[in-house]
């Protein structure tokens, strides 16, 4: 069993306990425990364990144990240098640095001949921490920088562009806006109403969905605990902004279930996003005999027939 505890911006932890692996069949073969955990979206870990001995000092265990970690990165949060992230490891209070070698991080402990949890069962427990973002004089650079754009989006200083719905407006600048979406950037640009008038009206999104739209043009952080993310996906196609794009689709992909899968297919569908077609397919593939009896999946062979026949063509060929 794992979890993750988001420690504060770019730091995780991850508790990993594994009770006694006979009970689950392995006989003590280590190189069987693994687990892969979600850090944060577009960021996963896969953990494992293995063991080696060493002389002869234990017959039937193992005497070292080897924690190894993988961490995948969506192409868009993957860092430039791996070397900047720090993982550390504990185990039975005995802390270690874990090595980076060939995009792996390691770190090996004693095994004693039993392994006792603080709860007193046997197996074993992990509390790992990784620091996504250990350069200090970047995170300073940065953090400067995102503190006055945060300031800009909160106080709206000098704002110089008013964006209108039916019953609000949000205010905003013109200039940032326009460098973190095409769309707002060729409407400022040329000799547009908006342009002109310095108002937009906006009548097919929700003012919460475009307020953090906006919010990620100013922040990078889209906060997506707290919005209809498939919504933000479609705001974010329509003015073409594609890393906020993907970080929704990675969302709804994690999000996956026999209820939603086949809306969140068509959704991937009309928005262009391949990353959320693929995981809905795959989704759809593995859990085919409940989700092909259900009512949407008739309409969505009824309505979308390309894309239940692409659907069916996973579900064979796999």
């Amino acid at each position: 069993m794992a979890s993750v505890l988001k420690i504060r911006e770019g730091i995780f932890k991850i508790s990993w306990e594994q009770k006694d692996p006979e009970e689950y069949g392995y006989s003590y073969d280590f190189s069987k425990c693994n687990v892969r955990v979600e850090i944060s979206p577009g960021i996963t870990a896969l953990c494992r364990v293995s063991g080696r001995r060493e002389g002869l000092k234990s017959f039937h265990r193992e005497d070292i144990i080897v924690l190894e970690i993988e961490i995948d990165f969506s192409p868009l949060r993957k860092p430039r240098n791996l070397d900047i992230i720090v993982v550390q490891v504990s185990k039975n209070q005995v802390n270690r640095t874990m090595k980076l070698e060939n995009s792996k991080w390691t770190a090996e402990f004693n095994k004693t001949e039993q392994e006792y949890m603080p709860c007193g069962e046997i197996g074993f427990n992990f509390e790992i921490i990784i620091d996504l973002a250990s350069d200090t004089t970047e995170m300073k650079k940065t953090k400067h920088v995102l503190d006055h754009l945060l300031n800009l989006w909160i106080e709206k200083p000098l704002a110089d562009v008013t964006f209108k719905f039916k019953e609000q407006v949000i205010k905003a600048h013109m200039m940032i806006v326009s460098s973190g979406s095409p769309v707002f950037c060729a409407m400022f640009q040329n000799d547009f109403k908006e342009k002109l008038e310095r108002t937009v009206e906006i009548q097919d999104i929700r003012p919460n969905v475009f307020e953090h739209l906006l919010r990620y043009i100013y922040t990078g952080d889209a906060d997506l605990d707290n919005v209809n993310v498939a919504s933000l996906l479609t705001a974010s196609e329509k003015y073409g902004m594609d890393s906020l794009k993907e970080e929704c689709a990675l969302r709804l992909s994690q999000d996956l279930n026999v209820e939603n899968a086949v809306r969140n297919l068509v959704l991937a569908h009309l928005n262009n996003s391949l990353v959320l077609q693929q995981y809905t397919l795959d989704f759809i593939s593995k859990n085919s005999k409940t989700i092909c009896c259900r009512a949407d999946w008739m309409e969505l062979i009824k309505n979308y027939p390309e894309l239940s026949f692409a659907a069916v063509k996973k579900m064979v060929l796999g």
